[in-house]
């Protein structure tokens, strides 16, 4: 894939009036009377979408080369500069002749499979698509950054690229300066993005404002090219205004399927063949780009927010996304290989997402055996430059996105070794609470340099779930101290998500509500710390009501599939955390040793511990009385 895309030769600037460039005719453009005339155009030969390239004329033969010199007409928005530039012709040429081709190749009722048969009315479809693209270029786009704000673009750009670009490839930085000029609602999406992640120093409008004016664009239809519009809401991940606890049209779950809805109605899902596509590789490998950064998301939050997913792997065709798909250049490659590990994962999170909302739970050790083995496989897949570098006491190569690519992992550790009880609490077995510790030491890692604002909103529940699995680590006599000063790491990193995230302040709220619960155990007479299970407790007084209470039958052990041993069973839990060694952090240092001699669960929840559970339901009371107040489930699924 080429590394730098030509940029259009600049032109004499026109003189512009009320009503906009009023383009005199030359012998380069050919002017656009009527829509009689404009009907005698040949037809687009292209069903599929391509992004607005003006160099796509210059490398692909087929491509038309008419062009529409259109008057300008005042928006009734305020987009990202009210100031407008004045565009040359040949800007304006290629920016009409890109808008209208896109419009075109927009076309829903295409394919390679035609289950309803409206193929049959293919000629008719054809003919309206091309009638709408036509009258579309009548209406073109104001509001155009001025010269003045360049500078601002280029940081918004910058911005993106440096901390957005590995989780959302959607964007080529070579074009898109020009894609900008060309698009009022790209710039402002980009503007909502980058301004959110890394205000600039200077005055500017804010990522709110922004915001509004893109979802407006997006909402009326103003921007004419599909892919340039699901490229836009692509960046809305980036801000998000208020939690999901209630239902809203902000939220990343609402763009996520927007994103999905409208690139599934484009056939982005389907691999086209060569028959059936003019798209030039570029195009080919942006559409998978932007495909596989939805897919990822969708995943994601259907494990986090227990949410159906509604991509079906078994509709899709699209090739997965591969290295030849990005930028040749070293730092495109990077944050390509990157984004490839992350689908994978987040395509066995999803699976795993499946499982658990599907069965109430993994109820069969062969389908949690089978969930363990792809994320080791997944793990041992990574190449030694994306493998986290926490093997030490200190880390000596950080590197923001392979930490972060490493944050879902060890959740997903979490989650699958986190079981319920009855009564909803939480017991983290020690591959969740290792998973946990490491989860610290990635957030500590980016406290320490100064700088949270380029993590994303999803972080909010990674810390969460790493914060239930600690809580539960200080009820255990050897890693209590540990545990507590892992708790005050994630309790940092929420306090400084509050100031990017809504979502921040209902974790926030739950730490502090839990930390309170775990307080009330001195008020109760209860101790703090678990009894060592290496001594033997004697099942007296009301045991067999806190057996019962807690769902344990005294005699048999809990009466759960997900019991204690099967969750170990034969499979060798340190599989799943090749980069941990016991100098990576006290906890790590205990439960590795504790491993090693065979006994990996002193002080965890067992049938016989009745202590531990009385204690850590006192903890818990006050939590789960009110948890109505959040309207977020900081839990696994059931």
């Amino acid at each position: 894939m080429p590394e730098n895309v030509p940029q259009v030769p600049q032109g004499p600037q026109e003189p512009q009036g009320p009503q906009g460039p009023q383009g005199p005719e030359d012998g380069h453009h050919h002017r656009l009377d009527d829509l009689a005339a404009a009907a005698s155009l040949p037809i687009f030969d292209t069903i599929h979408v391509s992004p607005p390239d003006p160099d796509v004329a210059a490398t692909d033969p087929g491509h038309r080369e008419t062009s529409v010199h259109l008057p300008r007409r005042t928006s009734t928005h305020h987009f990202f500069a009210p100031p407008q530039q004045v565009l040359s012709p040949s800007q304006r040429s290629a920016a009409s002749t890109t808008r209208s081709d896109a419009l075109a190749q927009s076309q829903s009722q295409t394919g390679d499979v035609d289950t309803g048969f409206l193929q049959v009315f293919g000629p008719e479809n054809q003919h309206d698509a091309e009638k709408q693209a036509i009258e579309a270029s009548f209406e073109p786009k104001a509001g155009f950054p001025s010269l003045q704000q360049q500078d601002l673009q280029e940081s918004f750009i910058d911005t993106y690229w440096e901390y957005c670009y590995t989780w959302c490839p959607v964007l080529d930085r070579e074009c898109l300066p020009e894609e900008m000029a060309q698009s009022p609602l790209l710039a402002n999406a980009l503007a909502t993005a980058a301004s959110h992640v890394q205000p600039p120093l200077l005055p500017h409008e804010g990522p709110a404002e922004y915001y509004r004016r893109a979802k407006a664009l997006f909402y009326d239809d103003e921007e004419l090219d599909g892919i340039t519009s699901i490229k836009s809401i692509a960046l809305f991940y980036w801000w998000a205004p208020r939690p999901p606890t209630v239902t809203h049209r902000h939220s990343s779950w609402w763009w996520t399927s927007v994103l999905i809805r409208h690139a599934q109605q484009m056939n982005i899902h389907r691999e086209p063949s060569a028959s059936q596509t003019t798209l030039s590789a570029q195009d080919m490998s942006l559409r998978r780009r932007i495909w596989w950064t939805a897919f990822a998301r969708e995943r994601l939050t259907a494990l986090c927010q227990s949410k159906p997913a509604i991509i079906d792997p078994r509709d899709c065709t699209i090739r997965e996304a591969t290295l030849e798909d990005f930028p040749s250049d070293p730092q495109s490659q990077r944050k390509g290989e990157i984004f490839i590990h992350w689908v994978r994962l987040c395509a066995i999170m999803g699976r795993i997402a499946k499982s658990l909302s599907r069965s109430g739970g993994i109820s069969t050790p062969s389908v949690l055996e089978n969930h363990r083995q792809e994320l080791v496989n997944w793990v041992n897949s990574l190449p030694p430059h994306l493998q986290l570098p926490i093997g030490a006491a200190r880390t000596y190569a950080f590197d923001k996105d392979v930490h972060q690519l490493h944050l879902p992992y060890l959740t997903t550790i979490i989650i699958l070794y986190m079981k319920r009880s009855a009564q909803t609490i939480p017991e983290a077995l020690p591959p969740a609470i290792l998973a946990a510790s490491c989860i610290v030491r990635i957030l500590k890692d980016i406290l320490n340099r100064g700088n949270v604002r380029f993590l994303m909103a999803i972080t909010c529940w990674y810390t969460g779930t790493a914060f239930i699995a600690l809580q539960q680590a200080r009820s255990i006599e050897h890693l209590a101290r540990d545990a507590d000063q892992g708790l005050d790491v994630l309790v940092r990193t929420a306090d400084q998500l509050q100031n990017m995230w809504a979502s921040a302040n209902v974790i926030r709220q739950g730490f502090q509500r839990m930390l309170n619960g775990s307080n009330l155990s001195a008020k109760h007479g209860m101790p703090r710390q678990a009894p060592d299970l290496t001594a033997p407790v004697q099942a007296v007084g009301n045991a067999a009501s806190h057996a019962s209470f807690m769902g344990v039958d005294a005699l048999r052990g809990p009466a759960s599939t997900e019991a204690i041993p099967e969750y170990f069973g034969d499979f060798d839990w340190t599989a799943l955390f090749p980069f941990v060694t016991r100098e990576t952090s006290s906890i790590a240092d205990s439960l590795l040793k504790n491993k090693a001699e065979g006994n990996e669960t002193r002080g965890f929840p067992s049938p016989t511990n009745f202590l531990f559970h009385d204690s850590l339901m006192i903890q818990y009371d006050d939590l789960f009385d009110t948890a109505a107040d959040f309207g977020m489930n900081f839990t696994m699924p059931q």
